[in-house]
């Protein structure tokens, strides 16, 4: 069951500097929101401090209606895709999607058959012998999303995960993202910089500017309708 996840009045400061400011924010179960914003807007924080790999200084996180914001990353089951595909060099990609199951003592049956699984969704089945150094920025990109896959988490948050691939392989990327969440039908927070991949996967977009959430709507009310001059040029 994939849960809400909710931020009531979440603040968040690095030292003096204030980079999450007052955001309330309501992701509804199964949805596929996308954080948008320029760099140092606070959206990857915001989804660090979702995922519990950056503490706030204020305010509540809840997954399925329980104040998650004290506890450890581990016991969140959230799975977070970095931007750096970040695999272990020495595995191949069998091992590499078969770690997550192995560090939490799954039986070797069970973590067969689901890393088999999820390759086959992800098409990287023919990739399983493989180690990362011989594989291209796609492939690596789907072993990272498989890897988070296998744990059938409750949540997926990614923090621009196909940021440095080129533009061709970005667009199928997109296509392949938007068809796993429905497959998957987890709830799903995604960071990106970028207007054109915030308006072709996102059921609603949430812009930041300065720790601040400026708008949030779907991508027809965002780009239509923006609420200030900001929002307006951005998205425009």
């Amino acid at each position: 069951m994939s849960p809400r996840i909710e931020l009531r009045s979440v603040d968040k400061y690095f030292g003096a500097l204030h980079v999450i400011k007052d955001v309330n924010l309501t992701v509804e179960e199964t949805e596929f929101i996308v954080f948008l914003g320029q760099s140092g807007c606070g959206k990857t924080t915001t989804l660090r401090a979702i995922a519990g790999l950056e503490t706030i200084d204020s305010g509540e996180i809840l997954l399925a209606g329980q104040p998650v914001q004290d506890r450890r990353p581990e016991e969140r089951d959230i799975a977070f895709v970095f931007q750096s595909f970040a695999l272990y060099p020495h595995m191949t990609v069998y091992e590499n999607m078969a770690f997550p199951l192995r560090a939490v003592g799954r039986p070797r049956a069970e973590v067969d058959a689901t890393v088999r699984r999820v390759a086959k969704v992800l098409q990287t089945t023919h990739l399983l012998r493989r180690r990362p150094s011989a594989l291209s920025g796609g492939d690596l990109q789907r072993v990272a999303i498989g890897r988070a896959l296998v744990r059938n988490p409750k949540a997926m948050l990614m923090d621009e995960p196909i940021g440095s691939l080129d533009a061709k392989l970005r667009e199928e990327m997109r296509a392949e993202l938007k068809r796993l969440h429905v497959e998957q039908g987890s709830t799903t927070i995604y960071v990106t910089h970028d207007q054109i991949e915030a308006m072709s996967l996102a059921d609603r977009i949430v812009v930041m500017h300065g720790g601040v959430l400026q708008q949030v709507g779907t991508p027809a009310e965002v780009y239509a309708d923006p609420v200030n001059l900001f929002v307006a040029q951005f998205v425009g």
